[in-house]
């Protein structure tokens, strides 16, 4: 199971040739296309409550088989939730485990159908109007997320609205996966866009321009020079600026949209306030979003799914 499969970020034009390449702690030995292949066929065969029975069942497996990112959770999860016992962060984490093994069969099967079966799981998008106009313009604006619930079913229940929608991705490891996550059942108005593509930067930036979206996660550092230390949970963390100096440049607004399970395993889509991105101010405005990052972890720390410690800042670029 690919705990970590798509970390999210970006270079600029002007950025200086990246220093060496991170560990990528996003890979493990079980992320393969075998696994892949195998959920992607049986998944969309079994009706929705038995593919999350089967879900449970193999993330505690999983996290037996994984010490190392269940300890990291916890450890992450002791940051989100600082009065929090030792017994109740490993119980969060045990549930961080199965909230990730549910968001991976729906990757697999609710992701690829077609859009009116998505939205029945649905439940509803908050603050929806605060983005409405914008999608009925020809203005666009960059949505930032974070490995936080079903982000990447947020994106297909945007492709919708006339806009074409880019989600920025770091590339897989296996060719195959890539094929399976990004081109199979993917909608004409939805793209991908790899952060490691060198002309990335202008390709987004003229997307923006034609009225386009641009999504992006904010919470994991990428390893490129546009990583910046700010405040996160009372602590430094080393995140990603580069969203925001796109959005700088072409002079749209961000807002964050994160997509949520409730118990009833539907999903809620957040979205929260524009950030205005003022010049020199990219570094403020992904402090900005830093703090809007915490109050939406906190509503679901269980589904914040970094197997890694985001605090660790000895991987940061230099």
């Amino acid at each position: 199971m690919a705990l970590l499969p798509h970390s999210s970020g970006m270079t600029t034009a002007t950025d200086h040739p990246s220093p060496p390449p991170r560990p990528r702690w996003y890979t493990h030995s079980y992320d393969g296309p075998g696994l892949y292949q195998l959920v992607a066929l049986c998944a969309p065969r079994l009706p929705r409550v038995f593919r999350f029975g089967c879900a449970r069942i193999l993330a505690d497996l999983y996290r037996r088989r994984m010490p190392k990112e269940y300890a990291a959770a916890q450890r992450n999860l002791a940051h989100v939730l600082p009065t929090a016992d030792p017994t109740t962060i490993a119980q969060v984490a045990r549930s961080l485990f199965r909230h990730f093994a549910y968001y991976f069969a729906d990757l697999l099967s609710l992701n690829r159908q077609p859009l009116p079966i998505q939205q029945r799981y649905l439940h509803c998008i908050h603050n929806f109007a605060r983005v409405q106009p914008l999608l009925e313009s020809s203005q666009g604006f960059v949505v930032a997320t974070a490995h936080l619930g079903n982000w990447e079913l947020a994106g297909r229940l945007l492709s919708p609205y006339g806009k074409t929608v880019h989600v920025v991705i770091a590339p897989e490891q296996y060719a195959a996966v890539q094929r399976l996550l990004r081109e199979e059942h993917r909608p004409p108005s939805l793209r991908f866009v790899s952060n490691a593509d060198t002309g990335g930067f202008v390709q987004l930036l003229m997307a923006l321009r034609r009225g386009d979206i641009v999504a992006v996660q904010v919470d994991r550092a990428t390893g490129h020079r546009s990583d910046v230390l700010v405040n996160f949970f009372g602590r430094p963390a080393s995140l990603p600026v580069g969203p925001f100096m796109l959005a700088r440049a072409a002079r749209v607004p961000v807002f964050p949209c994160f997509c949520i399970m409730r118990p009833d395993r539907r999903y809620e889509i957040h979205v929260g306030e524009a950030i205005t991105v003022e010049r020199d101010g990219e570094a403020a405005a992904l402090q900005q979003m830093a703090h809007v990052l915490e109050q939406y972890i906190a509503l679901a720390p269980d589904q914040w799914f970094n197997f890694y410690d985001v605090w660790d800042t000895t991987n940061a670029a230099c």
